[in-house]
């Protein structure tokens, strides 16, 4: 069995920090792209004009039908030949930011479809618009559906940008596939990646179940509908 000296593990660690550092800030950048788009997505899903329904509908199928990989190819290698050439890290961003919007907004619509119809008739009836109803009493309790599996969609794209290697961005893995190539000691270097991976991704998985847990717990019957709360909260918005 290879030895795992530690003083190659503090020696690599520098390289992979750095390049693990660039994977934590593409991921934070692409998840929050990834959310505003996937919940635009899923409230025009939602429309009841065909015109919005029907293209965002074919975008989400073709994204879930096609492999993510190919898709970062096709805006990186392809999409030059129609005159728009990005650089990698822009390529990389848009590529896992339109793969997982389309994912997510199916997470949002089952999230505000989730929420019953009587709460929109109580918000109604009370004189609040489809904005504020949205606003105030849709997405509030949808929010409480989505969480959990949104925190599991955060987990997964930490871990894919390692696709984004394939278009020579240097994330975590690219840099170690690098280093490794310099030094012949995969070994070590994967290893280290790996305990990378899992000293960042463990504690996101562990808050996705105490979310799931927390919320399940506190999951009750809404007997007492949102319009006594939403005019108590909002006084006058009524009569906006």
């Amino acid at each position: 069995m290879p030895a795992l000296p530690l003083e190659d593990f503090i020696f690599f660690l520098p390289t992979l920090w750095k390049g693990a550092k660039l994977t934590i800030f593409l991921t934070i950048v692409i998840f929050v792209l990834a959310v505003l788009l996937g919940l635009l997505v899923a409230l025009g899903r939602l429309s009841r004009f065909r015109v919005i329904r029907i293209p965002l509908t074919v975008y989400v199928e073709l994204v879930r039908s096609t492999p993510g990989l190919v898709q970062i190819y096709y805006i990186f290698y392809v999409l030059p030949y129609f005159g728009l050439t990005m650089d990698a890290i822009p390529a990389g961003i848009a590529g896992l930011s339109l793969n997982y919007a389309a994912y997510l907004s199916e997470v949002f619509r089952s999230g505000i479809q989730s929420v019953p119809v009587t709460q929109r008739e109580a918000a109604t009836t009370i004189g609040l618009s489809q904005f504020q109803t949205l606003r105030f009493v849709v997405l509030p309790q949808a929010v409480r559906t989505v969480l959990p599996p949104i925190v599991n969609y955060l987990l997964m794209l930490f871990k894919d940008t390692s696709l984004l290697s394939v278009i020579t961005i240097q994330e975590l893995l690219f840099s170690g596939l690098l280093l490794a190539a310099t030094t012949f000691k995969h070994h070590i270097i994967l290893t280290e990646i790996a305990i990378i991976y899992f000293v960042i991704c463990y504690p996101v998985a562990l808050l996705a179940t105490f979310l799931e847990n927390r919320l399940k717990s506190k999951r009750k019957p809404m007997l007492r509908s949102w319009t006594e709360s939403l005019r108590r909260a909002l006084p006058g918005l009524t009569r906006a």
